[in-house]
């Protein structure tokens, strides 16, 4: 080798030795730089909100110092145990922590993530820029020391155990250290007994918190898969340790998620938003008709069952669209929060039909957090859609409001074009629940007698909603529940067979756009300020609407709204 061919290699050398160092300095502060160049394989998609806060409080630990506990509730597959694994390599390359004890369920799941955590110390990449951390620590004879399927120990000092609730011990020390971090993970299952679960607290509580060092960290990763199990109740705000908490989540893999049954088996996700690019909605439908819904919903969307309420013993009859007799008369019933903030009520809309044959077919169930005025368009769709002459609203929250905000909801959608110009509006009714309905719960045992004679079939496409929300009574969200009970009551309670049916219409019609309508100035007449939608009237108020909007208005309320100009 010549000369030139040395200095051209000792020179590229020190190019990647100077790359090299000048990356090592950027990972120091770049989190997602330092992943997705380590561990590209691993992180590959983009971040998502929740990951970013369980990375920005791992990146806030400091070496001899506490932090108070983070749990981060995320989905069955949102990479839960991938970002725990990887957090546990981080620290130790930051040196920010010195000992890790690993915790799972079992002693195999936890020696499992052991030998996955030695997989990144081992990578090539880890290996460049941590070689202390890659190398194994050697005895004075120059053999490994402790590298075992449940142990780790690295050159640069940091180690780590796992350990499985089956084979917990007291005092976890590797010569003088304490554990200073904690990881639990998956540490609930689904088959917990309550004597279980009070075994897992007594050992954690008992056991494993109390092996920690002075300093020790403790961070939990876990979906809710159990009703009583340690996350859940450490969610909830039940549980009596680690009281000082960060919890992140739940986050469900889908937001508002909507689904229905498809007719040749599955299911179709029709509506929502993914949490997460690396689970997305393709990824998601797979996962429902791979795992089950039952188990994605558990799994996925931390919608846990409810045993022993009074639905439990009810096998839900069900049919097909095509198997839907003539109807005589159809409602949809929306049961409303007032508002649409994360700390909101649910809206709940049920659309039945009462069939010849006296029985109530339950046609499209949906249950979501959205404003007043979206819940009424989409019931006022849904009713359109399937030629339901009736919207009916539990009217205890809001009151007399709901009327003109029906009317205000119908006419804007006639001016976006969402309905025919000359569509019939559907009529609107109120009820009140304090009229005699006696609670939420003795409203739905009423309802219950109807489905133990087998008077109420459920049509096969959004159904599964329904039946969830019964079934976890008296467990909220009540709000989907109520409004199969205000549809049950206007349509089947006390009926007998007859009346004019009809066909019901097939679901998705398409409403045709109109023109947009001749428009009027409404006075307000009154002294009293209210709001209603997104009006905000007090004394003097004045607002050019639609005509027809405003003379149903002007007539309804001839004291308090006038008509200036036509």
């Amino acid at each position: 080798m010549n000369q030139s061919n040395q200095s051209s290699i000792v020179e590229r050398a020190a190019i990647e030795l100077a790359e090299r160092e000048a990356l090592r300095r950027e990972f120091k502060t770049d989190w997602q730089l330092w992943l997705t160049t380590l561990f590209p394989r691993n992180f590959n998609k983009s971040f998502a909100k929740h990951h970013i806060e369980f990375w920005e409080w791992i990146e806030s630990i400091q070496l001899g110092e506490t932090q108070r506990p983070f749990f981060a509730v995320w989905a069955r597959g949102a990479a839960k145990t991938t970002s725990a694994e990887a957090a546990v390599v981080r620290l130790g390359a930051r040196g920010a922590r010195k000992f890790c004890l690993y915790v799972r369920a079992t002693q195999d799941k936890a020696n499992e993530s052991v030998q996955n955590i030695a997989a990144l110390l081992e990578s090539k990449s880890v290996e460049i820029y941590h070689p202390d951390l890659a190398d194994r620590k050697l005895s004075k004879y120059g053999f490994a020391k402790g590298w075992r399927i449940d142990t780790l120990r690295c050159a640069s000092g940091f180690s780590v155990v796992g350990l499985g609730f089956d084979a917990a011990v007291r005092g976890v020390k590797i010569e003088e250290d304490r554990p200073d971090l904690i990881v639990l993970d998956d540490i609930d299952s689904a088959q917990d007994t309550p004597k279980t679960v009070k075994k897992k607290i007594d050992i954690l509580t008992q056991t494993i918190l109390p092996a920690g060092a002075q300093d020790v960290v403790i961070v939990g990763v876990q979906n809710l898969i159990h009703g009583g199990g340690i996350f859940t109740q450490i969610v909830e705000g039940t549980a009596d340790f680690l009281y000082h908490r960060t919890v992140s989540g739940p986050h469900p893999a889908v937001l508002n998620l909507e689904y229905e049954e498809k007719q040749e088996g599955g299911y179709k996700i029709i509506g929502g938003e993914p949490t997460w690019a690396g689970q997305d909605i393709p990824i998601c439908e797979k996962q429902i008709n791979e795992w089950g819904l039952t188990s994605f919903l558990r799994e996925a969307q931390h919608e846990l069952e409810q045993h022993g309420g009074p639905w439990s013993h009810i096998e839900f009859r069900r049919c097909d669209w095509g198997e839907v007799p003539d109807i005589i008369k159809g409602a949809v019933w929306v049961d409303p929060a007032v508002t649409s903030t994360d700390e909101s009520d649910s809206m709940g809309i049920q659309a039945d039909g009462l069939g010849v044959d006296n029985r109530l077919y339950r046609m499209y169930s949906w249950e979501q957090v959205i404003s007043p005025e979206d819940a009424l368009e989409r019931a006022i769709l849904k009713a359109l859609e399937l030629g339901f002459t009736t919207v009916g609203v539990e009217t205890d929250q809001g009151g007399d409001t709901w009327r003109p905000t029906y009317l205000y909801t119908w006419e804007h959608m006639v001016q976006d074009g969402k309905v025919k110009k000359d569509a019939k509006m559907p009529t609107f009714k109120g009820a009140k629940a304090g009229a005699g309905h006696g609670s939420k719960m003795a409203r739905n045992l009423r309802m219950l007698t109807d489905y133990e004679k087998g008077q109420v079939i459920h049509v096969r496409g959004t159904h599964r909603v329904l039946e969830r929300a019964l079934k976890r009574v008296p467990v909220k969200p009540w709000d989907l529940s109520d409004a199969a009970y205000w549809g049950w009551n206007d349509l089947a309670k006390g009926q007998k067979p007859g009346g004019r049916a009809s066909r019901v219409r097939p679901p998705n019609t398409q409403h045709e756009r109109q023109k947009k309508p001749q428009t009027v100035v409404l006075a307000y007449k009154g002294q009293r300020s209210f709001v209603m939608r997104d009006w905000h009237i007090t004394p003097g108020w004045e607002k050019r609407l639609d005509k027809e909007l405003a003379q149903r208005l002007a007539h309804k309320w001839p004291k308090y709204f006038e008509i200036k100009d036509e």
